[in-house]
């Protein structure tokens, strides 16, 4: 490759993936480009004399008619191979089309191509590295490339030449110690992509760039600047727009003025500005999909903070956040007459680690994987000002890569990027915001810090029936004893590994370090044996007589304070043994620290990294050790209201035995804890309510009724033209059905259901092994042959299944638990909603039955007081799934007759959408009201913009 080369960007169709199975090519695409031009096209449909599955034609739209007088591969092998040779070939995943189109050339007489390759899927990886997505048809929507046909040959080769001349001019216009690394690592990508690097590289040196002003140099990785900081200028605060006049005047003409939204301003701006008048309460308002929640807490916040104390806005995912930077305050910009100046705070793991990442590139790396990530992060680097992975979207955001380069949160003054520290950079912009944006989670951890560094500032959190929850889970204290098994092996390996580089080695000579290398390894032996000790009698007392259970799922068992301070008592040699021995360890490293330091020059860069891994596993090994010796001290306390557990992963597998300790509830740690560093707290949401007058929620909330102030704001969707309700009034007891009967039932209700129309189905399940065993009948109905069925657990991710859906026209998704919420498909992205039944808690789950146990002790009905209203709120949340638009059209199936049978089921119903209309009867005559309701045609309507 040269700059004088060819490229020949190749897309073709194919009656399925194997050529040895007897598939063949039914349309190749060929565009031809040349100096970042292009020059020429070829394409034809070719006949595969054989049928073209039905499936193929749908997506292709070839058909077996349009091809019968098409050429044979035969007529036209000829000139692709004329065309073809001495090009470089160029595909969007290059190592499906090469081999292909090289079997098929076999096949008909002729040689296989033997040129150079490159594949644009690995280049758009590389050089696109903050893309959401690599599909050919989502790049080129991204980049607005003309690509009208999808799954066509001469639309996708056309759309990847556009692509590939895009990415080679992006490749050229990296800095040259960017290109110079990426070469260096000698990455193994796709036939000869990585060679493209160094084409890049040749040009530049023969043309020279100036480097960008937004870019530097530093200690061998270029960076971008970080983003210029806008101040707020203190003038005379603009008055808040209090009537509909004043607030039209302000929002751009294209938005739609929404009553309920507007009101909601007003309720958040006239209980917080008025605090002389009346007392200032805690405020809960919910506001459901389609009035503008973001908008309506975020303006009159804008105006309650422009001059004085921040708003800190806390919401339930980083992807929230992201949206809240992108899309909310952007639309704020332009409406408010003064500046807005905002940043997103993640926690220091969210951030690379630039001296960790550098060490990390002078190693050498036979993971492809992690040579693409390191890559990505090379180009990510000229782009990125804040250093957040997030960036990133990677699905590998968990790959053991990662631990080596993220952010451990400290950083010294001798650290070599020191001034470029994202994490640095992130505590100044926090200093100058006046929005603050964190998750959950964060705000849980660091609430005392953010209400003392930022003055007790206001604080908003959204989506916030996932904040107790949340909390929860960040009080809890987890230790899995395999991890720090684990872990102390592999220290105990480096130290002294017979085949490959030691520890011992790389001190050879150095007498005293290795003795202090050996005090180590026995140190790691001593503490591993005192782990096993406990391993074996936790088990031993609390899960060696377990039986296993149908959905051979883990086991988890609640262990009294009393019985694990205990066995605190009994294993008080091994955890003398775990102190003692931890304490050795730091100790110890921290002498073969210092002459490792003093020896650092002579050490290559595999040696480095060999004893920065040994830092790494030694302070992972003490932070969780420290955790199981907590445990047991807050268990021997007494004082404790705290919650402890023991998991396996099945019956008798003591080796995956976990150990846990958590907050049972969140009565009296939200208020002392978070609520307190703050301006009285705002929680808004769109699902918050169970009831009318609900204690439930102000308890998960720890509000007081009389120090807080609720709002329900009506929802802008007209159910009862949009949507209906069918409610099953026949089925299974569900107390007594056996699980097979059960899933029997199941399936032959979905399938007279889901066959009746052909609509984008979610259908919601409370157990992944329900879903299993329902997927598994489904799939052999003979309805369903020609329908993609997707299922949790079981076709991926719950992201990859997601996306699936999302472009699908007839698909069907089985889910659970997270699939309730959170998941947004507006239009026909989702027509039908089935409800398999009522999403009441396990009363098995330790923390479900420890509750139960903790209202029981109050004098409290736990069916009343937590799991009714905890499964009215979940219902809510999933029907919330259906209309998200006012020109969403579709049907809700409730297939759970405790609905209708029960009387707590009229109590689940209120809480519903009252105008939803509704019908009741057997799955019969609810498959005739499905029917009869998309036989309606809808009025149709034009969407609004969304504020």
């Amino acid at each position: 490759m040269d700059q004088d080369t060819v490229y020949a960007v190749v897309d073709i169709e194919t009656t399925g993936t194997s050529v040895q199975d007897g598939d063949r090519i039914i349309q190749i695409g060929c565009v031809f480009v040349q100096h970042n031009q292009i020059i020429n096209h070829f394409t034809t449909d070719v006949n595969p004399l054989r049928e073209i599955p039905a499936a193929i034609s749908r997506l292709t739209g070839i058909t077996n008619h349009r091809v019968r007088h098409a050429p044979l591969f035969d007529d036209v092998a000829g000139t692709l191979y004329s065309l073809l040779t001495n090009t470089v070939f160029v595909a969007h995943n290059v190592n499906f089309d090469l081999p292909f189109v090289n079997a098929e050339l076999a096949r008909v007489g002729y040689p296989e191509l033997e040129i150079e390759a490159v594949d644009t899927v690995s280049l758009s990886q590389i050089l696109l590295p903050t893309a959401p997505s690599f599909r050919l048809r989502d790049l080129s929507g991204f980049f607005n490339i003309e690509h009208d046909n999808p799954h066509s040959a001469d639309s996708d080769a056309s759309a990847t030449a556009e692509l590939f001349i895009f990415l080679f001019r992006r490749l050229r216009a990296l800095p040259l110690v960017t290109l110079q690394q990426m070469i260096d690592l000698q990455a193994d990508l796709p036939r000869q992509t990585a060679t493209l690097f160094r084409v890049a590289q040749d040009l530049n040196a023969q043309k020279p760039r100036k480097l960008p002003d937004y870019l530097y140099v530093k200690n061998g990785l270029a960076l971008r600047h970080a983003a210029a900081d806008t101040p707020t200028p203190l003038t005379e605060p603009a008055k808040y727009p209090k009537t509909k006049k004043q607030k039209q005047k302000l929002m751009p003409e294209n938005l739609e003025w929404r009553p309920e939204q507007a009101k909601m301003m007003n309720y958040i701006y006239n209980n917080y500005a008025n605090g002389d008048q009346h007392p200032v309460k805690q405020m809960v308002v919910e506001a459901p999909t389609g009035i503008g929640k973001s908008l309506g807490y975020a303006l009159p916040m804008a105006y309650l903070g422009q001059i004085g104390k921040p708003v800190v806005i806390s919401t339930a995912t980083t992807l929230l956040q992201e949206q809240l930077m992108e899309q909310t305050l952007p639309l704020l910009r332009q409406i408010v007459p003064f500046p807005i100046n905002a940043t997103v705070v993640k926690g220091s793991r969210h951030y690379l680690d630039l001296q960790r990442f550098a060490v990390t590139l002078g190693l050498n790396e036979s993971s492809k994987q992690t040579q693409l990530l390191k890559l990505r992060l090379l180009v990510w680097l000229t782009m990125t000002t804040t250093g957040d992975l997030d960036e990133l979207h990677l699905a590998t955001y968990r790959a053991p890569y990662f631990q080596e380069i993220v952010h451990e949160g400290t950083v010294t003054t001798d650290n070599p990027f020191y001034d470029d520290d994202f994490l640095r950079r992130r505590d100044q912009q926090l200093a100058q915001a006046q929005f603050i944006i964190v998750n959950h989670a964060y705000l849980s951890e660091h609430a005392t810090v953010l209400g003392d560094q930022l003055d007790h500032p206001y604080l908003v959190v959204d989506e916030a029936q996932h904040l107790p929850d949340s909390t929860l889970r960040q009080r809890r204290t987890k230790v899995k004893f395999a991890q720090i098994l684990n872990e102390l092996h592999h220290i105990q390996r480096d130290i002294s590994r017979e085949i490959g580089p030691s520890l011992l080695t790389l001190f050879d000579g150095d007498q005293a370090t290795q003795q202090t290398l050996q005090h180590l390894l026995r140190s790691s032996q001593q503490v591993e044996k005192a782990l096993v000790a406990v391993v074996n009698q936790l088990f031993l007392n609390f899960l060696a007589a377990k039986r296993g259970n149908a959905q051979n799922t883990p086991i988890e068992e609640l262990v009294t304070p009393e019985d694990l301070a205990q066995n605190a008592h009994e294993l008080q040699h091994a955890l003398t043994q775990i102190a003692d021995g931890d304490t050795q360890l730091l100790v110890q490293l921290g002498v073969i620290r210092q002459r490792f330091d003093q020896q650092r020059e002579r050490f290559v860069a595999s040696q480095r990294y060999l004893f920065e891994q040994l830092d790494t596993r030694v302070h992972l090994v003490d932070e969780r050790l420290q955790r199981v010796l907590a445990i047991f001290n807050e268990a021997t306390a007494r004082e404790s209201s705290s919650l402890f557990w023991v998991t396996i992963n099945h019956v008798g597998d003591r080796g995956s035995l976990e150990l846990a300790s958590g907050l049972l509830a969140t009565q009296g740690f939200l208020r002392q804890q978070i609520y307190a560093a703050f301006q009285p707290v705002l929680l808004t949401g769109a699902t918050l309510f169970s009831s009318g007058r609900s204690q439930y929620v102000l308890d998960q909330f720890d509000l007081d009724r009389e120090a807080a102030v609720t709002h329900r704001m009506r929802s802008s969707f007209d159910y009862a033209n949009q949507a209906q309700l069918l409610l099953a009034d026949s089925g299974p007891n569900l107390s007594r059905v056996a699980p097979a009967d059960y899933v029997t039932y199941l399936t032959s209700a979905l399938t007279q259901l889901t066959g009746a129309v052909h609509k984008q189905t979610l259908i919601l399940f409370n157990s992944l092994n329900v879903i299993e065993q329902v997927y598994e009948q489904l799939t052999r109905q003979p309805e369903f042959a020609q329908r993609e069925i997707l299922a949790q657990g079981i076709s991926g991710s719950r992201e990859r299944i997601t996306k699936r859906f999302v472009t699908g026209h007839d698909s069907i998704l089985l889910g659970a638990a997270s699939f309730w919420e959170g998941i947004d498909l507006p239009a026909d992205q989702l027509e039908l909603l089935i409800v398999t039944r009522l999403p009441f808690d396990s009363p098995d789950r330790v923390f479900v039955k420890a509750n139960y146990a903790r209202l029981e002790a109050a004098g409290k009905n736990p069916f009343y007081n937590a799991a009714l209203p905890a499964a009215t709120l979940k219902l809510r949340q999933g029907v919330g799934r259906l209309i998200r638009t006012p020109n969403d059209r579709g049907t809700v199936v409730i297939l759970d007759q405790r609905l209708v049978d029960r009387q707590y089921g009229q109590s689940i119903l209120r809480a519903l959408p009252a105008d939803l209309p509704r019908v009741t009867g057997d799955v019969g005559t609810l498959t005739q009201a499905l029917i009869k309701f998309f036989e309606k045609t809808p009025t149709s309507s034009v969407t609004p913009p969304e504020i």
